[in-house]
């Protein structure tokens, strides 16, 4: 069964692995939590947000997942609801992070006790405080490949995987971005909420978990910056190195049209052509030609012109 439960004094922690018929009859039949709510879980992904009610709190949260063989960062969204006597957590897909922690807190007495004891709002605050601080490590490993990235480009490495390397960062930067936004403003909310479950005493606990969400999004804002300069950057490196390729080439092609002029003419048969009867002035002549075009290139690379 999916449904696991962990109880401790007047407080219930049940946490739903994956969301089946099973686990739905489960909750219809111990709760009477709002219809609309029921079609929150059944439905496709949701948004986040927080439904305030009576007697209960209904939570829909985001966290991200790092992917490590695909180097993406995915969507984990967690449901969560919360009333005088009971914390249920709702996962639609499993994750590592959330089955860690619940089982962590069953073996461990003395992290039941601290999680627990102390009423559902503590317990929430735990959660939520544990998933988001899970989002340490793949704000490091983004920092770290885009670092190395940066080292890459400024080497002179600015080929196509760079330019791929570098989407695929911005994709994940705009992710995590968009993934911890909406939470900001759920948490803060989650300290302005007053009910038995959810005083007062609870609100320095979900500052703190906005102010952590708050430095994780400055730290996604300088990432984005950095990762739209080395675009920048990249993009200018690229069209300099375009620039100098056209350039030589227009350079060869201007060249060599004096020469080409002057054996299309000598290769026609007409009569009387200056030294035609001559090889050997003609040859100076191709030979001078070609004498004062490399002087001409000289003087341009001289003066930087190429």
């Amino acid at each position: 069964m999916p449904v696991k439960t962990l109880k401790s004094k007047n407080l219930t922690w049940i946490n739903i692995e994956k969301l089946d018929d099973e686990a739905l009859e489960y909750l219809k039949t111990n709760y009477k939590f709002h219809h609309l709510d029921y079609e929150d879980l059944t439905g496709e992904k949701q948004t986040p947000k927080i439904d305030v009610y009576k007697n209960y709190l209904f939570l829909i949260l985001h966290f991200p997942q790092w992917h490590v063989k695909g180097h993406t960062v995915a969507t984990h969204e967690v449901d969560v609801f919360i009333g005088k006597d009971y914390v249920v957590t709702v996962q639609h897909s499993k994750s590592k992070e959330m089955k860690s922690m619940f089982y962590r807190c069953m073996q461990n007495r003395k992290i039941k006790t601290s999680w627990m004891e102390n009423g559902p709002g503590h317990l929430l605050y735990k959660i939520t405080d544990s998933l988001f601080r899970n989002t340490q490590p793949i704000i490091d490993t983004l920092g770290k490949e885009i670092n190395t990235l940066e080292n890459k480009i400024f080497e002179g490495e600015q080929d196509l995987h760079v330019v791929k390397q570098l989407a695929v960062h911005r994709r994940n930067v705009l992710h995590l971005r968009r993934i911890i936004d909406p939470q900001r403003y759920l948490v803060g909310n989650l300290s302005n909420i007053r009910r038995p479950f959810l005083d007062e005493s609870t609100s320095l606990y979900f500052d703190d978990v906005n102010d952590y969400l708050s430095k994780a999004w400055s730290i996604t804002e300088t990432y984005k910056d950095t990762i739209n300069g080395l675009h920048i950057t990249v993009e200018s490196m690229i069209n300099h190195r375009t620039n100098k390729v056209i350039s030589a080439l227009t350079v060869i092609s201007v060249a060599l049209l004096p020469l080409t002029l002057l054996s299309g003419i000598y290769g026609m048969n007409i009569i009387n052509l200056p030294y035609a009867k001559n090889p050997i002035w003609v040859w100076a002549m191709f030979g001078g030609l070609f004498t004062f075009i490399i002087m001409v290139i000289w003087v341009m690379k001289r003066k930087k012109w190429l």
